[in-house]
């Protein structure tokens, strides 16, 4: 019969590897790819903000927002719609390869390896997330009564903050944001490339850039990637504390597939299971 320090031990280990995956190839790419000068760190860190920064330059400001429209003939609801694609396909996902090839050498196959895309994590998919999505559940239901609600009225009353109006992320009506009002199919892209594309640039892309930062790496993901929603300030900066659970997420199973999963899951449950 084992001896109680001998189960321990035992126990924690079966623990571990539930909630912990190990990826070598993973590892490989974060320790020969990551910024090395303190020039390169600054721009990797700087990479977090600025598709947010052109975001809310191109969206927010209503001159130039509104110039565009009488330029393009679009409608400011479809113009927000093309200016998303462009960012989430163009820059979220085309970005990330183009350098990788220009500046790191890799080819198209490495470049998938980097961003892990040719492996999956299924027992993260299908045994973890469940859980993990289940604790998420369970903290964000005091976290945006007692937290996120004072935050979201103190950010509402800064005027540089406002969701215009026009926006069609905000959130000033009786049902769901009107980003939600899309045809099925232009929701269908914008989903793929909001979800896909900002795991991908964020934690496939960036976190592994911004290894240096060693244990705090995934808490500063985490934090700049909710401040990159310039856009949208009042929604999503109170949301700081459980955005959190996506870098944490990247920091456990090391796979992209389970971090895009989990995102639809976060924008479902925050816009529709709590209401």
């Amino acid at each position: 019969m084992k001896s109680i320090a001998e189960v321990i031990p035992s126990s924690q280990n079966l623990l571990r590897k539930f909630f912990v995956r190990e990826d070598s190839v993973y590892d490989h790419y974060s320790s020969q790819y990551q910024a090395k000068s303190n020039r390169l760190k600054i721009i990797y860190l700087v990479l977090y903000m600025l598709p947010g920064l052109l975001a809310f330059c191109l969206i927010n400001i209503r001159p130039v927002f509104f110039a565009q429209v009488y330029w393009t003939g679009l409608t400011p609801k479809y113009l927000q719609y093309a200016w998303l694609l462009i960012i989430t396909f163009g820059w979220h996902i085309l970005s990330p390869f183009l350098i990788l090839r220009g500046a790191d050498k890799l080819t198209l196959r490495q470049s998938c390896a980097f961003l892990g895309l040719n492996r999956i994590d299924w027992r993260g998919l299908l045994l973890f997330l469940p859980v993990y999505c289940v604790l998420f559940a369970l903290v964000s239901l005091p976290y945006m009564r007692y937290l996120w609600n004072p935050l979201f009225h103190w950010l509402s009353a800064v005027p540089l903050f406002h969701v215009p109006a026009y926006s069609i992320f905000n959130m000033d009506t009786s049902g769901p944001p009107p980003i939600y009002s899309f045809p099925p199919i232009a929701l269908l892209f914008l989903f793929i490339g909001n979800f896909l594309g900002e795991e991908l640039y964020f934690r496939g892309y960036l976190m592994k850039k911004t290894a240096f930062l060693g244990r705090w790496n995934w808490i500063i993901n985490s934090l700049l990637f909710a401040l990159y929603h310039l856009w949208q300030i009042p929604q999503t900066w109170p949301a700081v504390g459980l955005i959190l659970f996506f870098g944490l997420l990247m920091q456990l199973r090391k796979d992209i597939y389970t971090l895009v999963l989990f995102h639809l899951f976060v924008n479902m449950w925050l816009t529709y299971g709590l209401h």
